[in-house]
């Protein structure tokens, strides 16, 4: 079960409200309880077993923070920090990266005669893995650090880590945020629950009608791998997989924030409109904002910053996005997305301070803007090429492509060569262009629309729904981050 699933819509979502909004009778240590029953069951039903990993990570961390926060011995503070860390990091390197480690051993071996070829183990990846072990470390650490407060309650913090809403794919939230929206019993109001509705209902509309439509073409052009000297393909399926991978996550992140309104629960934004940026620093604080923020303040701080000098700056900011990209899949094609958005970021903050750069940009006011913003939009979808095709041979055929490298351009055999709904995907890219950029100028929308009127908010809703499941392709695909 997950968010793309009727069940939880029709059963689990209505069950955990009026549980824990209505039959708990506004007693907080019940509303608590509710939740963590509801978020192990919900674990449980889209990972099986998986959920005794959840357990274990809750319980070290649980248990190290309260350690750390009751111990005045730096010894004792650093050894329950390890056990944390290295716990977390363990489960994690063991199902997400030990057939990766394996897999890229054999290859190295094959160059090495009569070398023996070491079996993988195919353990299957746990859902969200990344996302809850990022949040459980990220509550010890900042208890050694003095910037957070132990939970005093285990119940509450096993809600924190384990809450369904943001479980599987985020967005990844601290640990005081969290216990500032359940330290007081749950409350919900007529505008929390229109609020809520209207967000799930808003990243429905564009999971089903954007992300799985434009899906279709992005997976046609880099899975079947042909025609890849074609640029108008390339550069095609580039954008669509642009706007699928944002829509598709967005849309989860907006599911994820209106169900946790129905249960009286503010989570933070994750996207702030970030194909309207204008460098790569700009986009990183506008793409994924709570796992740039984790990356900023849990690595590259730690590494150095940009306090201690440009090599440690370089060093700091490039390892970052090297496991930033390592972070989001056991594959090389991960590593190089991240290796080539610390190259942008590098490139863009040395740069900017070049005086014939820097005063173009000044001096050229609107057009230096638009200039900008145009690179910034070919870069980070490039990087978005590097990050859908994980095989070798496809991707570097068309990153030769994508730049014009022994390519051609031939608008027939690109119009023969996509599936048939063209002129519908076509019309979706349009006015997903025009949208995002409205969202970027004027703010979202989403807000405005939960304060209508009742009849104006339901009919709006009435047909953002009818056309989700009309305009929905047959086959449901999944929440590309449920696999990080």
């Amino acid at each position: 079960m997950d968010f793309v699933t009727s069940e939880y819509y029709l059963y689990f979502l209505p069950t955990a409200f009026v549980l824990a909004m209505w039959l708990s009778f506004g007693i907080r240590k019940y509303q608590i309880s509710i939740l963590v029953l509801m978020s192990y069951l919900f674990f449980w039903f889209a990972s099986g077993w998986h959920l005794i990993l959840l357990l274990i990570s809750t319980c070290v961390d649980w248990t190290a923070g309260a350690k750390i926060a009751n111990s005045k011995d730096n010894f004792v503070k650093k050894r329950w920090l390890k056990l944390s860390l290295v716990t977390n990091l363990t489960i994690l390197a063991l199902f997400k990266y030990l057939d990766f480690i394996i897999e890229s051993i054999n290859w190295v071996s094959l160059k090495i005669p009569s070398s023996p070829e070491i079996d993988t183990f195919g353990l299957a990846l746990p859902v969200g893995i990344s996302f809850y072990t990022f949040q459980t470390m990220s509550y010890t650490i900042d208890i050694y650090r003095d910037e957070s407060k132990k939970y005093d309650s285990f119940l509450d913090f096993a809600c924190y880590a384990a809450f369904f809403p943001q479980l599987v794919a985020g967005p990844i939230v601290r640990a005081d945020h969290f216990k500032k929206e359940i330290a007081k019993p749950l409350a919900m109001n007529s505008m929390k629950f229109r609020l809520g509705l209207t967000l799930i209902i808003y990243g429905i509309a564009k999971k089903f009608i954007v992300a799985d439509n434009v899906a279709l073409h992005a997976n046609y052009i880099f899975t079947e791998g042909e025609h890849l000297a074609n640029i108008g393909l390339i550069w095609w399926g580039t954008l669509c997989f642009g706007i699928q991978i944002y829509c598709d996550f967005s849309a989860y992140t907006d599911i994820a924030i209106g169900s946790a309104y129905l249960l009286g629960v503010k989570l933070p934004e994750n996207f702030k409109t970030p194909y309207a940026a204008t460098s790569p620093q700009d986009f990183w604080r506008r793409w994924h904002i709570s796992l740039s923020t984790w990356l900023r303040d849990y690595l590259y701080i730690p590494l150095g910053g940009s306090r201690n000098g440009t090599k440690r700056m370089i060093f700091a900011l490039m390892m970052t996005m090297l496991l930033g990209g390592l972070w989001h899949g056991a594959s090389w094609n991960f590593i190089l997305w991240g290796f080539v958005h610390g190259l942008l970021l590098i490139i863009h903050r040395f740069g900017k301070d070049i005086p014939v750069i820097s005063n173009f940009f000044t001096k050229s006011g609107r057009f230096g803007l638009l200039i900008s913003w145009l690179i910034t939009q070919i870069c980070v979808f490039f990087t978005w090429m590097i990050f859908r095709i994980e095989d070798t041979s496809v991707l570097l055929s068309s990153m030769k492509t994508f730049f014009g490298i022994g390519g051609h351009f031939d608008l027939e055999e690109m119009y023969n060569f996509l599936p048939e709904i063209r002129l519908l995907t076509g019309i979706i890219v349009l006015g997903f262009i025009i949208l995002h950029g409205i969202s970027g100028k004027l703010g979202g929308g989403k807000l405005w629309l939960s304060r209508r009127n009742p009849i104006v908010w339901g009919v709006i809703c009435g047909t953002a729904l009818t056309l989700s499941f009309y305009l929905r392709p047959s086959e449901t695909i999944d929440f590309i981050y449920f696999r990080f």
